[in-house]
């Protein structure tokens, strides 16, 4: 078998796993929980797709974006934990027929892409998740529902999305794609170890988490983990962020994956159509909106992402 050895040379995208013509490649997890290609080097027929699609080994050039904005919309910022934007998207490209892909918690609370026909489905894809998702085969599910005519719009941390890109043709007209402002990304193993402390300590069952609450603030957000027992709903425990033990290691910094402490897809060269993110210098930028509510960052990366606002 084939592995990695440089942890910090594969951001886990999955785009070779997709890419592979003869599956030799699978993901599998190191001891910190996070997800790394293996290959089977008898099944290798040395075809060097893999290497085309990784976007740390072919990555994009390094772009400035076209336009930087500042707004809101009103229709969903009220549930939103920033300014609302990525809903209002989602909202065009189901209008018209076309599917949404986005990071949802399970049932187990775990995290992965799930595909969304309609803003009902697209419910779940809003807040941030602040663990690695789980892509499975998700890029072959968009690349089969592109081949079929339908428009696409992904949503994905940079590296995911560049993954997709390299995978699916950094051209294809039907493909809109979105990426964030990225912090990093904590293993899934170290979430699924916390939630299971929160459930011991409370001595319920983890339905529901908020990590980025802005009730009482979108400033000084809170951590926000709902609870449930024989099937109702039974607590909700409300933490300022920096209080949270998750929460608190993440934003330091002491969980992130390998890759992201380098990340090969900054400065532009995740290839995304948009760049979303809070506006926290909203005071500055744009002082009549500077009322503690919410408000976004919008980067236009392409004409692409322009027509996606505009259109």
């Amino acid at each position: 078998m084939i592995e990695i050895l440089e942890r910090g040379d594969c951001c886990g995208c999955t785009a070779c796993v997709n890419a592979c013509p003869v599956q030799c490649i699978v993901m599998r997890k190191d001891r910190e929980g996070f997800d790394y290609p293996l290959a089977d080097s008898y099944k290798c027929i040395g075809c060097g797709k893999c290497e085309e699609v990784c976007p740390v080994i072919s990555p994009m050039p390094e772009r400035k974006p076209l336009a930087v904005l500042g707004g809101r919309c009103g229709e969903y910022v009220a549930r939103s934990a920033s300014g609302g934007i990525f809903p209002y998207l989602a909202e065009k490209v189901t209008g018209l027929g076309g599917l949404v892909y986005g990071v949802a918690f399970e049932a187990d609370m775990s995290v992965s892409h799930r595909e969304a026909k309609d803003m009902n489905e697209v419910e779940c894809f809003r807040g941030p998740k602040y663990v690695q998702s789980e892509l499975y085969a998700v890029f072959d599910d968009v690349r089969e529902n592109l081949a079929e005519g339908r428009s696409v719009l992904f949503s994905g941390t940079p590296c995911q999305v560049a993954g997709l890109k390299n995978y699916i043709g950094r051209d294809d007209a039907g493909l809109w794609t979105v990426d964030f402002a990225c912090h990093g990304v904590p293993p899934p193993a170290l979430w699924k170890r916390y939630a299971g402390s929160l459930e011991k300590r409370y001595g319920a069952e983890l339905s529901g988490v908020s990590f980025r609450d802005k009730a009482r603030s979108w400033m000084h957000y809170d951590v926000v983990y709902e609870f449930r027992k024989d099937g109702e709903h039974c607590r909700t425990v409300r933490t300022k962020y920096m209080e949270d033990p998750y929460m608190a290691l993440f934003v330091q910094n002491m969980t992130l994956r390998p890759s992201c402490y380098n990340c090969p897809v900054r400065c532009g060269r995740s290839g995304s159509d948009l760049t979303l993110g809070d506006l926290w210098n909203v005071r500055n930028c744009l002082p009549e909106l500077d009322d503690d509510a919410g408000t976004g960052l919008v980067l236009v990366n392409t004409e692409r992402g322009r027509q996606m606002l505009e259109g």
